[in-house]
């Protein structure tokens, strides 16, 4: 169990832990200094120019950060011996002035939450792609607003935890977590836990940080001063070496990731098993899994922790806490020529490890365009420290910029006499003007059919008819609205995306390794580790379609570094379904080369005579002379071969052309307004993910993330008061929705024809992606004619009520 902080910002003057170490059944009790002596800090990859990254260690040291930083390690016989000795730890806390909003970070004599960053900004940073300045000059008019977004979290079903067993035979550590990166969390151990081997690579990047940062930031400055030369869009480091030399990222992370692989023999293997949830917190390396491997290979004992609700309320993680200020030069015909942003980011305390907040802030500043036709852009980060929990991923963790940019739609449209319809018509790109480039650099390429889910959309919505009735419950006091939202997201995007967020080497290629087990069965390897994506089944169908067989002899193995294929990137950023999708693809279809080539033999056929029926190989037209897999694999057993007696593939994807996920949400509301109560009558969300594998997995997909939109917008919220004091603890104060506050979502697909060979791309972010602006753009419609604009993301019945004007603001 780990003592947590009472205070959100404080000096620790001393910590006592006899009391607690003297408790029948604790084993030993573990210090913040202590921990720092047996570990490294927590390493954080985003490297840019001007970020002040913290060093920390899995326990406070000199000061608690945040309510919930822990103290304190207790290692016992029980949990509640455990958290019996917890309350023996006697800890003289010293107060400190806390920061608990944007407002208060950015002023200048607040108290600093790390000193030697010199104030709570530890980025602010800027880009314009286009001219800007002339864009603006040659508009009819510039609208302004600022938008807010609060924070949520995510909160699967299972909370955080793990099980260090420790080997006693060969001092070795087998890591179970649910974690949704085993690959990555194994590598990331090794380098935390001291008595791990750290591998030569990874003891560089400790030493070498700043200067890391340093070579990034001479890379931008290069670019910078050859810009004209390289061309307006070249506007990044990475950028610039991908020209220099193409291959040269590729080479420089596996070179990074090669060396971390080699090292099997000493770094702890990771298993998971059936994951309940993540959406993104559980990519997170956290202190606790830190402090647990490392413990284990202190003491030479078995350690197990899982978190309580209370716990991952407070510190498993949370989202958004965005503040975006945007300014639209506008003609007064409807086209938008350029946007303006000032994006300040409230990080929490600590910087996520190992992926932090900043990384995200690059993809909204690229995705913020979207898919309209703007002449130029700018984006201002500031990144800020708080007192507050970590900023983590969460189901589309750039989701803001869409949020932002839809409301912002909505607001030109109204200005102008507009209908939201028409202002994102006058805008968006066409099939027709495809391929086509984003100002921010990525290609839109000629699957973007972003403009057909809307149109799709627009239809199937009716405006018309709903404006008259709209009219209608007006008159008899009702207020309805509707909302329109399109985004595109990269799934996982293009190419030259990955340059733009400076992201390419890391995210390059995807691994499947196809085994032909010797009962006919076939083996699917993946280093991908669901959740609840059901990749068991989607996986299992693309491998069985390939081969085959059906789709019950196709069995997907995940969750073992002892015997998954290395890859460091995990389930996230909507990979899967278009990477591994990739790898299991052309894996199989390698297998099943090498399976007809043996059958050929055996069949004394031609290899170009041969079928594959239910996994039966024959002579096109003769079904009665056949070989199953299991004769092919005997036959190889018998024979044997480079693969032991056994055929397998593997194959690493490098995403092909890859590609966008799009979709357009509709919503409507009826807003109460004696309660404030929102009720969402109707849902309707046109996407296109490329080709379906599985529709009933899409659209659990697309509905699931629809629903986590409807809590961010309308209950969900983990409140901080003004000294930063965690408000929202248990389930009684941070409302989730259940399946009777969610609406019946109605699904239509585009499929956009394609001769990729995998034309998969991802869909597990989108439907959280588009449903806070339709919500949000629904609300505001339903109740414009009172006077009521919306910039903030969070709408309960009370703050309904206040905007409407029925109570008084708090």
């Amino acid at each position: 169990a780990f003592l947590r902080s009472p205070m959100p910002h404080a000096r620790i003057n001393s910590i006592d832990v006899s009391a607690a170490r003297r408790l029948p059944g604790v084993y030993t009790v573990v210090t913040g200094e202590e921990m720092k002596a047996r570990t490294n800090p927590l390493l954080n990859f985003a490297m840019f120019d001007g970020l002040y990254i913290p060093h920390y260690w899995a326990l406070a040291t000199d000061r608690v950060r945040m309510v919930g930083d822990p103290v304190a390690l207790v290692l016992a016989t029980s949990r509640h011996v455990a958290e019996d000795a917890l309350e023996l730890i006697e800890v003289d806390y010293e107060p400190l002035e806390a920061v608990a909003t944007i407002e208060q970070a950015l002023e200048p004599s607040r108290t600093t939450v790390w000193d030697k960053a010199g104030s709570n900004v530890l980025l602010d940073t800027s880009q314009q792609y286009g001219d800007v300045e002339g864009a603006f000059a040659a508009a009819d008019r510039v609208i302004t607003r600022t938008f807010t977004s609060h924070r949520h979290s995510n909160q699967p079903m299972e909370t955080r935890g793990c099980v260090a067993e420790f080997e006693q035979t060969t001092g070795e550590v087998t890591f179970h977590s649910a974690t949704q990166n085993t690959h990555g969390l194994k590598w990331y151990l090794g380098m935390t836990t001291k008595r791990q081997t750290v591998p030569q690579s990874a003891a560089w990047l400790l030493k070498h940080r700043d200067r890391l940062q340093r070579f990034v930031a001479g890379a931008r400055a290069f670019m910078s001063e050859n810009k004209e030369s390289l061309g307006e869009t070249d506007n990044s480091g990475m950028k610039y070496l991908v020209k220099k030399d193409p291959t040269i990222l590729r080479h420089m992370a596996r070179s990074f990731v090669g060396l971390v692989a080699k090292d099997r023999t000493r770094l702890p293997e990771v298993k998971a098993r059936d994951i309940g949830g993540a959406f993104g917190c559980k990519g997170v390396f956290s202190r606790e899994e830190v402090a647990v491997c490392a413990m284990a290979l202190e003491f030479g004992q078995s350690i197990k922790w899982i978190e309580d609700r209370n716990e991952h309320l407070l510190v498993g993680g949370q989202a958004r806490d965005e503040q975006m200020k945007i300014s639209a030069a506008v003609n007064d015909d409807g086209e938008v020529l350029a946007f303006r942003v000032h994006l300040t980011l409230a990080e929490g305390a600590y910087p996520a490890a190992p992926i932090a907040a900043p990384i995200f802030a690059v993809i909204m500043k690229v995705m913020m365009p979207g898919t309209y036709r703007l002449r130029a852009f700018e984006f201002n980060t500031r990144i800020v420290a708080t007192n507050k929990g970590p900023y983590v991923a969460y189901r589309g963790p750039w989701a803001v910029e869409t949020w932002v940019r839809e409301r912002m739609l909505d607001v030109i449209a109204r200005e102008l006499g507009m209908t939201p319809a028409e202002i994102r018509l006058r805008n968006m790109v066409t099939m027709d003007e495809l391929p086509r480039k984003m100002v921010t650099g990525p290609t839109l390429d000629v699957r973007m059919s972003a403009r057909t889910t809307l149109e799709r959309a627009i239809e199937i919505a009716g405006l018309d008819r709903f404006r008259a009735e709209q009219e209608a419950a007006r008159a008899e006091g009702r207020h309805l609205g509707i909302g329109i939202a399109t985004y595109h997201e990269a799934a996982p995007g293009p190419p030259d995306f990955a340059d733009n967020v400076m992201a390419g080497g890391f995210i390059s290629t995807e691994p499947a390794r196809t085994v032909l087990e010797p009962d006919g069965s076939v083996s699917v390897y993946i280093q991908q580790m669901p959740h609840g994506q059901s990749h068991e089944t989607t996986f299992g169908q693309v491998a069985a379609d390939e081969l085959g067989v059906p789709p019950e002899q196709v069995h997907v193995k995940f969750g073992d570094t002892s015997v998954t294929p290395f890859g460091i990137a995990g389930t996230g950023g909507s990979r899967a379904g278009a990477m591994t999708g990739g790898a299991v693809t052309f894996s199989s279809r390698e297998l099943r080369s090498h399976i007809l080539d043996r059958a050929a033999d055996l069949l004394e056929a031609s290899v170009e005579d041969l079928e594959i029926t239910d996994g039966a190989i024959h002579v096109a037209g003769v079904p009665s002379i056949a070989v199953t897999f299991a004769d092919v694999a005997t036959a190889v057993a018998r024979d044997g071969g480079p693969g032991g007696g056994k055929l397998e593939t593997k194959h690493d994807y490098d995403g092909g052309e890859g590609g966008w996920a799009m979709a357009t949400h509709v919503c409507w509301v009826e807003v109460d307004l004696e309660t404030g109560f929102v009720k969402i009558p109707r849902y309707v969300v046109v996407e296109d993910c490329g080709e379906l594998i599985n529709p009933a997995i899409v659209e659990g997909q697309v509905r699931g993330g629809v629903a986590q939109g409807v809590g961010a917008v309308l209950y969900e919220r983990a409140a901080y008061d003004d000294d930063a004091n965690f408000q929202a603890g248990t389930f009684m104060d941070y409302l989730i929705p259940t399946s009777m506050e969610i609406p019946e979502i109605e699904i239509h697909h585009v499929e956009t024809p394609s001769e990729i060979a995998a034309n998969y791309r991802g869909v597990g972010e989108g439907g959280m992606i588009g449903s806070p602006p339709a919500i949000t753009n629904a609300i505001e419609d339903a109740l414009a004619h009172l006077g009521v604009t919306i910039t903030e993301q969070h709408l309960p019945p009370s703050r309904i009520l206040e905007l409407a004007g029925v109570i008084p603001a708090v």
